[in-house]
């Protein structure tokens, strides 16, 4: 028996009971830590593969074609999310700093990849 979801799902759980443990404590001290963000996305990441891997270790055609095209919405959508993050910065609707940013940027990333992933193989 394959028990690999039901670790990835274990795996998930366990990032997003991190994350609100730093969101409560951060609440609490009146500041957010940047790594909120990648708990979270690491969350999304491991409940998207729970439900990917089945799927993905018959290394087909198709599954190939859905990672392909994954990465390729991804990076457009990226450009975009870039584009309107600069857009904000510049004008000083929002101002944060490097680390905030980049934190944010890579958790955008991980959730825009394997969510286009999810998306794909519900779809096609």
């Amino acid at each position: 028996m394959d028990y690999t979801s039901n670790a990835f799902k274990v795996i998930g759980g366990f990032f997003f009971l991190i994350g609100v443990f730093l969101i409560v404590v951060g609440t609490m001290g009146g500041e957010w830590p940047s790594m909120i963000w990648t708990m979270v996305s690491l969350g999304v990441l491991s409940f998207s593969m729970s439900y990917l891997y089945p799927q993905f270790k018959q290394k087909d055609e198709r599954m190939k074609w859905i990672r392909h095209k994954a990465v390729f919405y991804s990076f457009f959508i990226m450009m975009g999310v870039m584009g309107v993050f600069h857009l904000m910065i510049s004008l000083q609707v929002v101002v944060l700093s490097a680390v905030d940013l980049l934190s944010v940027l890579l958790a955008l990333n991980i959730v825009t990849v394997f969510l286009t992933m999810v998306i794909l193989a519900r779809r096609y």
